[in-house]
């Protein structure tokens, strides 16, 4: 029995060992282990072979494999792995084949070399430059880290072909009077670039087009920014900005924080446009846009400049179509002479503009002296502007829309030699404004001014003036001189306006014309009969001191003198408001109004403000709508700001002159009709003025054929408000609707009057 039993348990065992296969251990296999990839990135694959299924992963983001999984299998599988470029310092990654079932796995290891045309030190930032200048560089060089150049010395690249990135870095300790391009291809493109504060950058006197990035531009700037102060070694003709001398392509986002200043002698040899950002920007295709400047930029002459000089904040000039588009300044500019026989030009964002100006605006305080010392006011201008946008805007039949400015503009100088020719104006005469200073033949819209603008002349009788009827000196709020349509625009600035002779006194005064209005000083030097003002407002205080006797002023709320005084003119002031006082002192023949101050077509206007003359000749005119009218119709109107004068203003019938008038102080001897008007203001006088609730002086009274409707019977004038203290009644109204001893002879004329609303 145990032998039978000790035979059963072999055979069993034999039976055992017969049922199981020997198992052989994981095995995967790659052909290589190691792979040096290209910075630039690559494909390659990888010969798998396993007696397991597996799975292939990594460990790296920049490597893609595809082919990441196999069933067991002798022969060579294929992993494809792509590599993304590298744009930065050297780099690893692990790919890892692991058996399925976990018995095993394999490492193959790629290493991916730093990107020779990632650039972190000088010395690369030298080589880069070389091979550009040969143009043996490519178009994905860039900065890896801030470069110090301090004491190397860059070569010159005349054409830059390619893109070049700063990624947001500096390039630092830079001492430099060349550009780091001489020009920039329409194929190239620098971006993302800062100079840092600690460069010393000086404009060489011989550059004519100049700037730190590029002397020239037809490619792109984009995103750079200096930092650093800008000087001169001397002035000479030409463009300069701190990024950029002429661009005939596109400047986005530049911006200029470092301050560009000059005292010294005059440049001798031509035009000088000096700005934060371009020096010009030129060209159907050139534009600034989203530009900005917050350095202060100063031009301090020190002799007499015989020739032009443009200052200002981004763009020193934009021609041909250019555009400048949501640029911004916050810095101050200045230019200071002792005195300028040619042009010269201060604005916010740029001086001489033949392009599209939309959405730009002005914080910084710009500013012109013409003074042999400061504050002194006594040297010579020909052809000024200053403004916060632009000082001349000759877009030919374009508009400038929804610009502010909120700095405070100022002219100082002694006198002026009559006008110049800027681009197509041949009456361009001196131009102080908020926004635009000489606009020909293009509209201004929704536009915006709270700075401060004064216009300030304290020699006007100097000899060497030069006195011209058609040189009319202007400032506005919004606009100086407008030739086109001024739309929606509001100023909530004062403008504040000194013309006077060195000893103040009315034996010395001259022939000076101006022209000053909240909105705009006048259509005087355009073609005069296409500048209408629309829907616009003022509520800054209008202040002049004027001592010119000899010439008819225009002073007004919302304009000056708006335009061509004849049968022919079209211009109108349409539905605009006034609530700014308007003042004027000194010893001037001139007509204020609280709309306008001379004659033109109004429409739906209010007054609101004190229109007071404080000090004037005796045949100056004073209307709370407008000062003096001639040819146009007044409908629907309204005055209800006082009108004042501290002067007797006797104005005789024969010569429309010398009146005061709650709606017009004196009227020319032409048809005119007053419909729908109302009167609800004090009018304080002088006893014996020429002055009533309507109307001062009626030219038309002794022997005019013309006909004169003082209100219509379908639209009668409504009045109500005080005559010299005395309140108006229903009983007494008609005593003060004409002046106290108007005799009507006329059968032409009719008055339609009644009291109340």
């Amino acid at each position: 029995m145990k032998k039978i039993l000790i035979i059963l348990a072999i055979l069993c065992a034999g039976v055992f060992f017969s049922c199981t296969k020997e198992i052989a251990p994981a095995s995967i296999t790659l052909d290589e282990t190691t792979h040096d990839a290209d910075f630039a990135g690559e494909e390659f694959t990888i010969a798998v072979r396993s007696n397991r299924d597996w799975k292939a992963s990594t460990d790296a983001d920049w490597l893609t494999l595809r082919h990441t999984e196999e069933a067991a299998l002798d022969a060579r599988t294929y992993i494809l792995v792509t590599v993304t470029p590298n744009s930065d310092e050297a780099r690893t990654g692990i790919i890892t084949i692991a058996a399925a079932d976990g018995g095993g796995s394999a490492e193959f290891t790629v290493v991916q070399g730093e990107n020779t045309h990632v650039i972190r030190t000088a010395d690369k930032f030298v080589a880069f430059l070389e091979a550009a200048a040969k143009s043996e560089a490519a178009n994905d060089f860039r900065l890896g880290s801030d470069i110090d150049l301090a004491g190397v010395s860059l070569p010159d690249v005349e054409n830059f072909i390619y893109s070049f990135d700063g990624q947001g870095h500096s390039i630092k300790n830079w001492t430099s009077s060349a550009p780091l391009f001489g020009s920039i291809a329409a194929s190239g493109a620098v971006r993302n670039l800062v100079i840092d504060a600690s460069c010393k950058l000086t404009i060489p006197a011989d550059a004519e087009k100049f700037g730190f990035v590029a002397a020239e531009n037809a490619g792109t700037i984009e995103n750079v920014t200096n930092n650093a102060a800008v000087g001169f070694a001397a002035l000479s003709k030409g463009w300069k900005g701190a990024v950029c001398g002429e661009n005939t392509g596109t400047l986005v986002n530049c911006i200029n924080n470092g301050s560009v200043s000059y005292s010294g002698a005059p440049q001798t040899d031509g035009s000088l446009y000096v700005a934060g950002v371009a020096g010009r920007s030129s060209g159907e295709g050139a534009k600034a846009d989203n530009c900005s400047n917050t350095g202060n930029i100063s031009l301090v002459l020190t002799d007499v400049a015989a020739q032009s000089v443009y200052v200002s904040g981004v763009t020193g000039a934009a021609n041909s179509n250019a555009k400048t588009l949501n640029c911004s300044n916050t810095g101050n500019v200045t230019v200071r002479v002792p005195s300028i026989t040619t042009n010269g030009q201060a604005a916010g964002i740029v001086c001489y503009s033949g392009g599209e100006i939309t959405e730009c605006t002005n914080s910084g305080n710009i500013s012109f002296f013409s003074e042999t010392a400061e504050g002194k006011a006594d040297g010579s201008v020909k052809g000024v502007g200053v403004a916060g946008i632009a000082c001349y805007s000759g877009w030919n039949e374009g508009k400038t829309t929804q610009c502010s400015n909120s700095g405070a503009i100022t002219l100082r100088a002694g006198y002026t030699l009559a006008q110049q020719t800027v681009g197509s104006a041949t009456k361009y005469s001196s131009n102080v404004a908020g926004v635009i200073g000489h606009a020909y033949n293009c509209s201004i819209e929704n536009c915006t001014n709270s700075g401060a603008v004064r216009s300030e002349f304290r020699g006007i009788d100097n000899a060497e003036s030069v006195y011209n009827t058609t040189a009319r000196q202007s400032v506005g709020g919004i606009v100086s001189s407008s030739w086109g349509n001024v739309t929606g625009c509001t100023n909530t600035g004062t403008v504040d306006v000194v013309w006077i002779t060195a000893a103040h006194n009315a034996a010395l005064a001259k022939n000076f014309v101006g022209q000053v209005g909240g909105i705009s000083g006048g259509d005087y030097h355009s073609d005069q009969l296409s500048s209408s003002i629309i829907d616009c407002t003022n509520e800054g205080a209008v202040t002049i001191i004027c001592d010119s006797s000899q010439s008819n002023n225009a002073f007004g709320g919302i304009v000056g003198w708006p335009g061509k005084e004849n049968a022919s003119g079209v211009n109108e002031v349409l539905n605009c408001v006034n609530k700014g006082d308007v003042t004027l002192d000194g010893f001037s023949k001139s007509r204020v109004g609280g709309i306008s101050g001379g004659a033109t077509k109004a429409t739906g206007c209010k007054n609101y403000g004190k229109v007071y003359l404080k000090g004037g000749l005796t045949n100056c005119s004073v209307g709370g709508i407008i000062g003096f009218q001639n040819f146009f119709n007044v409908t629907g109107c309204e005055s209800r700001g006082e009108v004042a004068s501290d002067v007797k203003l006797a104005g005789a019938e024969t010569s429309a002159a010398g009146g005061v008038g709650a709606l017009v102080g004196a009227l020319g001897n032409t048809a005119q009709v007053y419909s729908g008007c109302k009167v609800d203001c004090a009018v304080n006088v002088p006893e014996g003025s020429a002055a009533s609730l309507l109307l001062g002086v009626i030219g038309q009274n002794k022997g005019v054929t013309t006909k004169l409707e003082v209100g219509t019977a379908e639209a009668p004038i409504t009045v109500k408000g005080s005559f010299n203290g005395t309140a108006l009644t229903a009983s007494n109204y008609e005593t003060y609707i004409r002046r106290p001893d108007f005799s009507l002879v006329n059968t032409n004329i009719t008055f339609n009057v009644k009291y109340g609303d």
